[in-house]
């Protein structure tokens, strides 16, 4: 009888310690399945980015060479190249999963790099932006070109 008294109340040490880690346990849980989640909205949304950063750039190629022309248009159209992109590709939204989350052009540019072998060089630069909070992605896609 002295033997099964020293064992009273360990049942509840065994059930606390379960409790425990079963608790430990699913708040791990809980944190991967938000990291997977956060890990594929980035993942998305800079695929979204780079896509529209590489079809902004796309547009200023067929600015800058027409596919009814023989003639490249390069340095006649670098400086002025924000205002005659299509804006339809700028202000891009789309929805996933029931809330909006936008792409934004931050920055177009075409500047000339110099000039070799009587070649002139331009890199075309579009940065774009998707998301926010943090979720905010960026991705920057350049092209050289020569003239």
């Amino acid at each position: 009888m002295s033997h099964s008294k020293n064992q009273q109340g360990s049942l509840y040490v065994v059930v606390v310690f379960i409790l425990v880690v079963m608790g430990f346990l699913a708040t791990t849980l809980t944190r991967i399945q938000w990291s997977n989640n956060d890990a594929h909205a980035k993942d998305v949304l800079g695929t979204q980015a780079w896509l529209l950063a590489q079809s902004v750039n796309e547009e200023m190629l067929t600015v800058f060479y027409p596919l009814d022309s023989t003639s490249s248009a390069v340095a006649s159209n670098c400086p002025n190249i924000g205002s005659t992109i299509n804006s339809s590709l700028v202000d891009s939204e789309r929805d996933f999963t029931g809330s909006k989350m936008s792409c934004r052009l931050e920055n177009l540019a075409c500047n000339p790099v110099g000039e070799l072998d009587g070649m002139n060089y331009f890199k075309l630069l579009a940065r774009v932006q998707c998301g926010s909070g943090k979720s905010q992605v960026e991705r920057t896609e350049e092209i050289w070109v020569r003239e």
